[in-house]
């Protein structure tokens, strides 16, 4: 009975991971160096639409930090490469590029109003009760965002939203039903674990790491640097009248969107900034003339500083040497910057990276040992013996974490054999199913709303498997 189930349950059990399955099992472009050049701010480009080393960084951001507090504070850059943090983040960037092509195909709009009103509804730009301007613009700062490229994050997001609405999905009874028979199925498993950290007999030498950093050295770069000349504007010293400040602010009430008694600190600076950036300009007149005579200063920056924004840093680097940009509000006064030159990113010397070149091959080659020795163990291994376990009973694996477990049972309950190995990050899950049953008693779940959203994740896995064959992909990357 137990090998005739587990030679047809992949047949009978569409599992609710099945989304995680086709998303971690995705093809993916390989993290090369990246190409600088007319195409710097942009990673990749699906069909029409673009994705941004500035949103991939955000993504990757949010997954590490998700993954971060999943792992209580524990987690690295190493682990992160293990779990494949890059691929996850350029695939959901991916995946969303793709809808955003197909909702442009139908004409689907979004109103200026509808990310107004998107900003208002979120909670975390008020301030004692009401919107606050000022939140929004620190709350973004601190994301490394300005107002724009969130407002276009919005953008997406809304348009996404859409399209789902179009296309709407509904389940039949027929499959209500044959989903709340699936969730029945239970195993009880004898599970063994493999750690990385338990393959101590790995060495590599000199030869083999120069060898390794030689065949991916374009991988190790250092940050592309901007040298500029800058000038400073101070802000004016003035004080205003209160009825100058009611009648700026009733002039450009709906920028703030708050009362002016809870606006007031940013009504005043704004209107110091407005006529301060007069003498900005004047400055910046002389500087671009070669007549300024005040303190000229130089600086070498990357692309994260504290002189400019990130969305500065964007015009500064299409443009050319000897180029100046207008005058930019940073910290409290204007700044006024030329460009002299940028230095493109370069190989850092193997000496200087030779340890992080050496721990990643001995981790390569700690996986490599530890999938041979799950190769050989698997067959005939002596394991723990859990209790019934059904798909959706990721809390029963407590040594794993609930993505883990995720993936772990996906593959146990979609493969014909009854034994087998799943490699979850640093280690690997050996597995053999002891016996099965049929539980009638499922708990209080909502079949309905669990079949629809399977039924979605089908869908959607399909959908983006057309779309990736509908629009081109072009990457930008070496390697």
């Amino acid at each position: 009975m137990i090998s005739w189930m587990q030679k047809h349950k992949k047949y009978l059990i569409i599992t609710i991971w099945i989304s995680v399955i086709t998303f971690v099992g995705a093809g993916f472009v390989g993290w090369g160096s990246y190409v600088y050049g007319s195409k710097s701010r942009a990673i990749a480009k699906v069909g029409d639409v673009d994705i941004t080393l500035l949103e991939f960084r955000l993504t990757y951001g949010n997954l590490y930090s998700y993954y971060s507090k999943m792992f209580g504070g524990n987690f690295d850059e190493n682990m992160a490469k293990q779990l494949r943090l890059q691929e996850t983040a350029f695939n959901i960037l991916k995946r969303e590029a793709l809808l955003v092509n197909l909702a442009k195909s139908y004409n689907l709009r979004v109103l200026d109003r509808e990310i107004a009103e998107n900003i208002y509804q979120n909670r975390d730009f008020y301030q004692d009760g009401n919107f606050s301007r000022e939140r929004y613009e620190l709350i973004l700062a601190n994301s490394g965002l300005s107002p724009k490229e969130y407002e276009e994050r919005l953008y997406k997001t809304i348009l996404i939203s859409k399209l789902m609405k179009l296309l709407h999905i509904s389940t039949t009874p027929f499959e209500e039903e044959l989903f709340s028979s699936l969730l029945k199925l239970k195993d009880k498993l004898e599970i063994k674990y493999l750690y990385t950290s338990d393959i101590t007999d790995v060495n590599v030498s000199e030869e083999e790491i120069r060898k390794y950093w030689e065949a991916n050295k374009e991988r190790y770069l250092t940050e592309q640097l901007y040298t500029i000349l800058y000038i400073e504007t101070p802000l004016i010293d003035k004080v205003y009248s209160e009825k100058e400040i009611e009648d700026y602010y009733n002039s450009h009430a709906l920028e703030y969107g708050d009362k002016l008694e809870n606006v007031k600190s940013l009504v005043i600076e704004d209107m110091l900034k407005k006529e301060s950036k007069k003498s900005a300009m004047k400055d910046y007149l002389k500087f671009k003339k070669g007549t300024y005579q005040g303190v000229v200063k130089e600086a070498t920056v990357g692309e994260i500083n504290s002189l400019l924004s990130i969305e500065d840093m964007k015009e500064l680097e299409n443009s050319k040497a000897g180029e100046v940009l207008k005058p930019r509000y940073s910290n409290g006064k204007y700044i006024t910057a030329k460009l002299v030159s940028i230095q493109p990113p370069q190989i850092r010397p193997f000496e200087d990276v030779k340890d992080e070149v050496r721990d990643e091959l001995v981790q390569k080659k700690k996986e490599e040992k530890l999938i041979e020795l799950a190769k050989q163990q698997y067959t005939n291994f002596k394991g723990e013996i859990t209790t019934y376990i059904g798909i959706n009973d990721t809390q029963l694996l407590p040594e794993l974490f609930p993505q883990e477990a995720t993936q772990l049972l996906a593959t146990i309950f979609t493969q014909s054999s009854d034994r087998g190995f799943v490699k979850l990050g640093n280690k690997v899950v050996l597995y053999r199913v002891v016996e099965q049953k049929i539980d009638e008693e499922i708990g209080d779940v909502d079949i309905q709303q669990m079949a629809k959203q399977l039924k979605e994740n089908i869908l959607d896995s399909n959908l983006i498997k057309k779309l990736e064959y509908h629009y081109s992909i072009e990457t930008y990357f070496k390697g």
